[in-house]
Parts: C-alpha cells; structure tokens; sequence
C-alpha cells in the first residue's frame, strides 16, 4: 500500500474517484496523461452522461477531522470575486464537476461531488472568510492553499457564518449524496 504524501495525493485522489466512477457505470479516461487538460483530470461517460471531472486531492494522515482543500489561489482571486478558482485557462476542458478528496488511504476517504458551479459558490465563501479580510496588521493576505475542515471541532467557539455555509453546501455533496447528486444529473 503506497504511502500517502502532499506528493503523491492528488494522483491517488484522481484514482479513487475513478475507481467510483467505473463502479457507477461511466468509462474513465485520464485526461492528465498527455498534459493537455488545464481544467479537467478525468473524462467520464456513461450511457445518460459526459462529464469533465476536476479532482482535488488532500492527504488527511491523522485519524482527527476531515478536511478538503480546494486548490491554490491567487492574488486576483482575493481581489476579484468574480474570477473564479475552478475552469481559469481557456481550454476545450471545462469541468463540469469538481471532487474533493480527502485521503487518509487508499480505502478510507471521503469526497464531495460537487458540481462546478457548487464548488464556485462554496470556495468564494472560504475566500471571504479567510482571505477577504485584512491580517491583524491590516495587510492584505498572502494567497495559499485553500482549505476547510468538514467537521467543527471541539474547541470553536465563534460560529461563523460564511463557515456554516459552506460545510452545509459540501455536507449536501459529501460521499453517497454526492454521487447520488451525479448519477441523477441528467
């Protein structure tokens, strides 16, 4: 069994929601194997659907509370909320569909089967939250990963309503709903 890194996460990420893809009836093609796809890992077909999968991998190694990440953002993506995080190159790609991967091996994880216009919606939350505000220097923040834990913990006190938001929105997309979501797509 592969140990799993922040290096080698996403391609175990894009293998796991392949391997649930080809369960639910669709043929996978990986779309990274000649480096053309910007926006999209995974090509899937199914009798009723066609859908460009863009996967985000996150090595969960302790056995605490999940958490996804959403990728990298940048300083235009702070700055402009309309800029969005997901299809950012020109490209034949776009995805259709988003999945974040929380990996703790390659048996356990969990995704969120989001579709691309859901996962806009929640990332801008975590963006106003976390990056839309000023340091308690009053600078700006410096783009980074972006990140999420799916579970509060214990000791949060402050109950925040972007927060709220948007763990509701990836709940509602979290393993069997998620997929279910993607299977009645049609």
């Amino acid at each position: 069994m592969p140990m799993i890194s922040q290096h080698n996460v996403g391609r175990i990420a894009e293998r796991i929601v392949a391997n649930e893809l080809e369960a639910r009836g669709f043929r996978v093609s990986d779309l990274n194997s000649d480096g053309t796809a910007a926006n999209a890992d995974l090509l899937a077909v199914s009798q009723s659907l066609i859908l460009q999968v863009q996967v985000k991998g996150a090595a969960n190694l302790e056995t605490g509370r999940w958490w996804v990440e959403y990728g990298f953002c940048t300083h235009e993506i702070i700055a402009n909320p309309a800029e969005s995080m997901f299809n950012r190159r020109k490209s034949f790609y776009t995805a259709d569909r988003v999945v974040l991967v929380a990996v703790r091996s390659p048996s356990k994880y969990s995704c969120i089967v989001l579709p691309v216009a859901e996962a806009e919606r929640a990332v801008q939350l975590n963006l106003d939250r976390d990056y839309r505000t000023l340091t308690r220097a009053g600078q700006p923040k410096t783009p980074h990963k972006l990140y999420v834990t799916l579970e509060p913990s214990p000791r949060e006190r402050v109950r925040d309503a972007h927060l709220g938001e948007e763990r509701a929105i990836l709940q509602r997309y979290r393993d069997e709903g998620g997929w279910d979501c993607l299977i009645h797509s049609t």
